[in-house]
């Protein structure tokens, strides 16, 4: 669990990111523009194209806001596995120092009358 804070993430900071990265994608989901009426420039040619070209145009931004509400989902999914990834990195080293630890109180002292049959972890003797 410390390699978070390390990394300047902490427990909060991780909630609080993932809970805004959520909101703003909804946010800018709900903020879809409105579809421009066809004769909301009136009725003349120049105003019918500026209308068909306004609604071309909101057609793009709506696959835009769609498009960064999506990323937003994904980044938050990023945080989310960074978290898990992390807490699963500092659980496996924890059970391997665990291990290690347990391994070296377990052997005797050795002495001349008897000598370790013992391999400490990390020994020049351990990969025989």
């Amino acid at each position: 669990m410390a390699a978070l804070p390390s990394l300047g993430i902490s427990e909060e900071l991780a909630g609080d990111l993932k809970k805004f990265l959520t909101s703003s994608a909804g946010e800018l989901q709900d903020s879809t523009p409105e579809q421009t009426g066809s004769h909301a420039f009136g009725t003349s040619p120049a105003s019918l194209q500026c209308a068909s070209d306004a609604a071309k145009a909101r057609t793009h931004v709506a696959k835009a806001i769609t498009d960064m509400a999506a990323g937003l989902v994904g980044y938050e999914q990023v945080v989310t596995d960074l978290y898990k990834n992390v807490h699963e990195v500092d659980d496996v080293a924890q059970a391997d120092l665990v291990k290690k630890a347990a391994q070296a109180n377990a052997c005797v002292a050795p002495s001349f009358a008897s000598p370790s049959a013992c391999t400490l972890p990390g020994s020049s003797t351990e990969d025989r």
